[in-house]
């Protein structure tokens, strides 16, 4: 269920409280935004580790210890969680009542299906350092895997790709922006945000040369709230181009096309008189759904057609390659299928070997991700930074597809019996996508009459219910990301809905009085500011305790 302390919180004071969930606020970057970025230079010099080794271990011998990764990883694992299950045994035997036992026992056994690097019992500067050992280990293996004869062209081209976006990102945190990219992306990126600037703003003048007061009462809000994000994420010392890119695809560039025709349609007399035509009007849509759907979606279709000519072309690599030109199939798919072994088979298969002596190139690349992944959950970042590390989930995603591809592809491998492989919790994301759906149904039915606002809602309002289901079914994108996804894209939406459908559908001619249009635009940017970010957790919070209830009611029965 979803956690009510997203809502509620601590303070009595009802200024801080919306302050709290306000857009400045929750768009803001995080001083821990820089801590998380200084952990990926852990463990890249030598000297470094071994400090970091000899403050947790005073009493080892550096110069006898190995510094491979999985060495320090067994050395953590018989020092600290055998120490803690001594300590609890011993609690036990002592206490004639204590009722926190249990608890100590299951926080003890999910502790040993962790990664090491998110025990709480470590010492912080060496949970970081497995974290960098681990993510330099997987560029490591993922240039190893790359190497193996068994790959499709367009398998290799796939993890090529998911590895130079890898490499880019731990470059940018490891040696900083200026230092990982290159002087023409950097000075591309600034004439970009000044680009994003101008889309934000230009819309709402066409808009009222054009006198479509909804359209300007609807989305004044909405753009105060993405010249804030766009402040931020300019203020975040790691922003990537692509970063920039991605998340304008959300904000601006799905509508530029619909919005720029209009903006013309507002300076030239001919256009002015036929953009509220039947034919425009119908052009203007079919445009804009096009653009908005190849825009945001060019690179979703190529994932996925890749997907399909890689299944294909394993089953023909199969087909026609031989032991005698230098493939054992049999091997390989041993191999295939090791690494897609998931986290918790791997530490249980660990925990019951007796021989458990791996060295680092032999750990599964699926376990490496999921180490990555549970070790940045346990961080509170900012906005921007929780968007890189969304994209970086998605390249890791992709490595990961390409293996299950070549699964299926094959035989001779058996489909797991369970599934144990870590994955964010899809219901919560999947509640959303019904939500907005119920939203823009009726909002795309109250902007009927007016062509420009239609227009661009039924695009938006398409594309929105697509990236929604898209995030929900992604392994590694959390609760987190679709509730941001939400909130930008369907909250404002919502409160539209309310303040600016609503009117508009009772009387349609509401806004033609300035009083009115000055005091509802006045509403909608003060409950877009905030208001906003409230609406995703409260209506995830309700929709499941009427779920819950209903579940208890028809048990009772």
């Amino acid at each position: 269920m979803f956690n009510i302390k997203l809502i509620v919180t601590t303070t009595s004071n009802p200024f801080i409280f919306i302050w709290k969930w306000s857009v400045p606020y929750k768009n803001r970057n995080r001083d821990t935004d820089i801590q998380y970025a200084k952990i990926w230079k852990f463990g890249v010099d030598k000297q470094s580790l071994r400090e970091n080794i000899l403050s947790c271990f005073p009493d080892i011998q550096l110069d006898t210890m190995s510094l491979d990764e999985e060495y320090i990883r067994r050395l953590v694992l018989k020092r600290f969680l055998h120490q803690n299950h001594i300590k609890d045994n011993k609690e036990q035997q002592h206490a004639e009542i204590d009722s926190d036992l249990p608890n100590k026992a299951k926080a003890g056994e999910m502790m040993q299906l962790a990664p090491e690097e998110t025990w709480e019992c470590i010492p912080e500067g060496l949970r970081n350092t497995l974290a960098s050992l681990n993510a330099i280990h997987i560029e490591e293996k993922l240039n190893i895997l790359k190497a193996r004869a068994y790959h499709t062209p367009h398998g290799r081209a796939s993890l090529s790709r998911a590895l130079n976006s890898i490499r880019k990102v731990f470059q940018i945190w490891r040696l900083g922006f200026a230092n990982a990219v290159s002087r023409t992306e950097r000075v591309g990126v600034n004439i970009f945000f000044v680009f994003l600037a101008f889309c934000a703003v230009y819309p709402d003048i066409a808009a009222g040369f054009l006198g479509e007061r909804s359209y300007n009462q609807r989305s004044i809000g909405g753009r105060v709230v993405t010249l804030f994000q766009l402040f931020f994420l300019w203020m975040y010392p790691y922003h990537p181009f692509l970063l920039l890119f991605t998340w304008s695809l959300e904000r601006l560039l799905g509508a530029f096309v619909g919005n720029t025709v209009y903006a013309l349609a507002a300076v030239i007399p001919s256009l002015r008189l036929v953009h509220s035509e039947v034919w425009f009007r119908t052009m203007m849509l079919v445009l804009s759904l096009s653009w908005q759907i190849g825009v945001q979606f060019a690179i979703t279709v190529r994932d996925y057609t890749l997907r399909l000519l890689v299944r294909r072309q394993m089953r023909l690599h199969r087909q026609n390659t031989t032991s005698q030109e230098g493939i054992n199939w049999a091997e390989a798919d041993k191999e295939i299928a090791w690494e897609l072994l998931s986290l918790e088979d791997f530490i249980t298969i660990g925990s019951q070997s007796i021989d458990g002596d791996l060295t680092w190139d032999q750990v599964p690349i699926k376990v490496r991700i999921e180490r990555y992944v549970k070790f940045t959950s346990t961080y509170r970042l900012g906005r921007p930074a929780d968007q890189l590390i969304s994209l970086l989930k998605d390249d890791m995603e992709a490595i990961l597809a390409v293996y299950e591809d070549y699964r299926l592809s094959s035989k001779q491998i058996r489909e797991p019996e369970s599934d144990k492989s870590f994955a964010e919790p899809r219901f919560p994301k999947l509640l959303l996508v019904c939500i907005a759906v119920a939203v823009f149904t009726y909002v795309c039915y109250s902007f009927w009459p007016q062509p420009f606002t239609f227009n661009t809602i039924v695009a938006y309002s398409t594309v929105v219910i697509i990236k929604q289901m898209i995030l929900a079914f992604k392994r590694y994108q959390t609760v987190k990301s679709a509730l941001r996804l939400f909130t930008n894209m369907v909250s404002i939406n919502i409160l539209g809905m309310l303040l600016v459908s609503t009117p508009v559908t009772a009387d349609p001619k509401v806004l033609q009085n300035n009083v009115n249009m000055v005091l509802l635009t006045l509403a909608m940017v003060f409950s877009t500011l905030f208001l906003a970010e409230l609406i995703a957790p409260l209506l995830l919070l309700v929709i499941e305790y009427i779920i819950l209830s209903c579940g208890v009611w028809y048990t009772a029965r």
